[in-house]
């Protein structure tokens, strides 16, 4: 008998594996050693930035300074690294009335006063002005273009700064590859068309996938639209498989980002001996939202075509009910082929969930492109049957009726077993695609398409 553990809630709950499968990967991450001084990462990283100068020798006192910081959705320490920031502004004799502070919400909602008295500390919010970026407001001013014609616009605020600081984190991301860099401005201050229509139409094409770089045109368009906005200097955190802080760098949003890259692979990368019949994910540390739906990303990668995932996912909050119904709704019009309704809308440009943001639009899409290609079944003490029925999961109250399920799905006994899937970038022996990558291609053998491009 085999025994292996997930982790739920932040805690291990261990089990044992039916008699009768064969694990191939136990892919436990290590914990780090000791607890992470932030702040210290923050001071030495804003010391050796890498490809840029420091700050302080970029600025002058007569320049205006907009900081972009990403919203709740991403557990970084934003609020010990913008101090860290603030400090090094205060050096180069930068005013306080000549800084914004705009949260880089995307298509998010804004936070609250009490959110961003929690996230910086009332003495931050009394001392800057602190702004909430709306992607519907009608002032937003127009930075470039898509490929596609869209007009790209951003927030007033930051396009007015003459100097632009991004604060945001690196992890694997599975669209853009990894998270920070650009992102923080693109999406995270534009408008929402051209949000929707970037990731409409990027998110299916060649080389779009996690921890994608080369290739991912998804990818080249954030970093370009960032660019052509004037993003002059970031500042990442590293996270590691808890969603918590591990390193940290600064400098040039391109390189600056690429060698936050490598650090990340460095710290969440694991190795799979080959694809599996079945593979058990949790959505640690990922709780919140449409979050916990991102580990089918990963299962994807290293599972065989037909096969089974089983998620266990922690959710914190409600899963709105609109979220849930759409995806009921896709399932009764789509069931028969929900790649090529995914497909259908995004090419069309419309929404899967109506008046929803894009994450949870993007949620659905990952979702249902896993859900065409594997049997998925979902085990959850906050999500009840009937909802996770109604998103196309077979439900299962606890890991034992899930083994059971599993068992009738797929004769295959090859298991993985990912205790922690919010966070890992999956290596594979031979050379393997993205979930997304993967699911274009199944599409293709199944329309006969010979191109994929969403034009």
């Amino acid at each position: 008998m085999v025994k292996g553990f997930i982790i739920k809630k932040g805690q291990k709950v261990f089990f044992d594996l039916p008699a009768e499968w064969n694990l191939l990967t136990f892919a436990a991450l290590e914990d780090s050693p000791q607890a992470t001084d932030v702040r210290a990462l923050a001071l030495t990283a804003l010391r050796h930035p890498v490809g840029s100068p420091r700050l302080r020798e970029r600025l002058s006192p007569s320049d205006t300074v907009a900081i972009l910081i990403e919203d709740l959705t991403r557990a970084s320490p934003k609020g010990i690294i913008l101090r860290a920031v603030l400090e090094e502004l205060e050096k180069a004799r930068i005013p306080d009335a000549h800084i914004v502070i705009v949260i880089a919400l995307g298509t998010h909602r804004g936070l609250t006063s009490d959110e961003l008295t929690d996230a910086f500390g009332s003495d931050l919010l009394a001392r800057y002005s602190f702004v909430n970026h709306d992607c519907h407001a009608v002032d937003l001013v127009p930075v470039g273009r898509l490929p596609t014609g869209r007009v790209v616009k951003i927030n007033q605020a930051v396009h007015k700064a003459r100097f632009k600081i991004g604060i945001g984190s690196i992890f694997p991301h599975p669209m853009n590859g990894f998270g920070g860099g650009g992102k923080i401005l693109f999406p995270g201050v534009a408008d929402f068309d051209s949000i929707r229509e970037h990731h409409f139409q990027y998110t299916f094409q060649d080389g779009t996938g996690l921890g994608q770089i080369e290739g991912n045109r998804f990818y080249e368009q954030v970093s370009g639209i960032a660019q052509a906005a004037g993003l002059d200097f970031i500042v990442n955190t590293i996270l590691d498989q808890k969603d918590e802080a591990n390193d940290l760098v600064c400098g040039d949003p391109v390189h600056a980002h690429l060698a936050g890259i490598e650090k990340s692979r460095g710290i969440i990368s694991r190795e799979f001996h080959g694809k599996a019949d079945l593979t058990l994910i949790t959505s640690f540390p990922y709780s919140e939202g449409p979050q916990i739906v991102k580990p089918l990303a990963p299962a994807a990668m290293v599972t065989r075509e037909g096969g089974v995932i089983i998620l266990c996912a922690d959710l914190a909050g409600d899963l709105p009910g609109p979220f849930v119904e759409s995806f009921e709704r896709f399932h009764r019009e789509h069931g028969h082929d929900l790649l090529g309704g995914v497909v259908d809308h995004f090419r069309g440009n419309h929404l899967i969930m109506e008046g929803g943001a894009i994450d949870f639009n993007m949620a659905l899409a990952m979702t249902l492109a896993v859900q065409h290609r594997f049997r998925t079944i979902l085990v959850s003490e906050d999500i009840s049957r009937e909802q996770g029925e109604k998103m196309g999961f077979a439900y299962a109250g606890d890991l034992k009726e899930a083994f059971a399920l599993a068992k009738a799905m797929c004769p295959g006994r090859d298991v993985h077993i990912i205790p922690s899937g919010g966070v890992i970038l999956p290596v594979l022996r031979h050379r393997s695609k993205g979930c997304l990558h993967s699911a274009r291609e199944a599409m293709r053998a199944e329309t006969g398409a010979c191109t994929w491009e969403l034009r």
